[in-house]
């Protein structure tokens, strides 16, 4: 009888632990800044389930991620050196979860969750597709100003230096190949001639 009573111990520990899950502790989090959002890569001493990581962009411009059945030392987690693209950084420790805060100065539209190893996470966050049309939108106007060639304001310059030159020289009355004013002048106006033709045709 009381063998019985005994052998039904360790049935009972496993339903335990099935209903109370051993937390999972966090041991590094890295976060690094891409063209088109960030990768924040965080390293476990275990694996843990896809439907225990949450993520979501606040109003406030926070993007917050927060693991479940997770814990970590918020001290050495929240030390972080923050780069351009990343305004602030905050870590937080919850009863049941741990959260990562990002304030970004882009708004992120889209993320993934993907595992690089049983106990390494790789979260994707990606920008919205109106920060990338404002971009697009900056390289066709550089573009354009390329194929426009030199500016007017210098190209106007030039030319008034290079035609300038010419009167100067001409003016002495010296042979043209001894007359260094009307030279410069002459090779002037040429050289922004051909700059301005080669930048129009790229």
């Amino acid at each position: 009888m009381n063998l019985t009573k005994y052998r039904s111990i360790p049935c009972l520990l496993f339903l335990l632990s099935l209903i109370y899950p051993e937390d999972i502790t966090l041991q590094s989090i890295e976060i690094e800044s891409k063209s088109n959002g960030i990768i924040v890569t965080v390293t476990m001493d275990s694996s843990l389930g896809k439907n225990d990581i949450t993520a979501w962009q606040a109003n406030s411009g926070w993007f917050y991620i927060t693991l479940y059945r997770a814990k970590g030392d918020t001290l050495d987690l929240g030390n972080k050196r923050l780069n351009n693209t990343v305004l602030d950084y905050q870590v937080i420790q919850g009863d049941e979860s741990f959260q990562i805060g990002l304030r970004l100065r882009r708004n992120i539209e889209f993320h993934e969750f993907s595992f690089v190893d049983e106990n390494t996470l790789s979260i994707s966050l990606r920008y919205s597709t109106e920060y990338f049309s404002t971009l697009d939108s900056a390289k066709g106007i550089h573009s354009r100003e390329m194929r426009n060639g030199i500016s007017d304001g210098l190209r106007k310059w030039l030319y008034l230096a290079g035609s300038g030159m010419i009167v100067a020289g001409s003016v002495k009355g010296k042979d043209l190949s001894s007359n260094t004013q009307i030279q410069i002048g002459i090779t002037t106006m040429i050289a922004t001639f051909i700059i301005d033709k080669m930048w129009r045709i790229q």
